[in-house]
């Protein structure tokens, strides 16, 4: 099936983003390890979401990291800008994904059931 011009542009922004990430990023705020897990660019390509995975061993580092992260997006913008041709480069929407920690939840509860497996 081929890709579309959307979906080659929110892969081409979210490798460029991993790598701002892993090596352009050096504030002290900034802590564990961050994934961009999700893209998705509007179709006039004038906003861009976000979705970030970020591992820590303390939830408030989390949340200390994303806030940081917010508060460099004009930084980060500007860095995308330099990887990812585009004419006009859109306006970045971060948000914390929590697919992974809901999935932890469903597995704790199903875990929890007294299911008895049938023969």
């Amino acid at each position: 099936m081929k890709e579309t011009r959307l979906e080659r542009i929110n892969s081409e922004i979210k490798k460029s983003l991993s790598d701002i990430f892993s090596k352009k990023i050096n504030d002290p705020r900034v802590s564990g390890i961050i994934s961009v897990a999700n893209v998705a660019i509007t179709n006039d390509l004038s906003h861009c979401k976000i979705d970030l995975s970020i591992y820590s061993n303390d939830k408030q580092k989390e949340q200390q990291t994303f806030d940081a992260i917010v508060s460099m997006t004009g930084f980060i913008r500007k860095e995308l800008a330099k990887k990812v041709d585009l004419r006009i480069m859109p306006e970045l929407h971060f948000r914390m994904y929590t697919g992974f920690d809901e999935s932890e939840k469903i597995n704790k509860l199903l875990q929890g059931l007294n299911i008895k497996a049938e023969e």
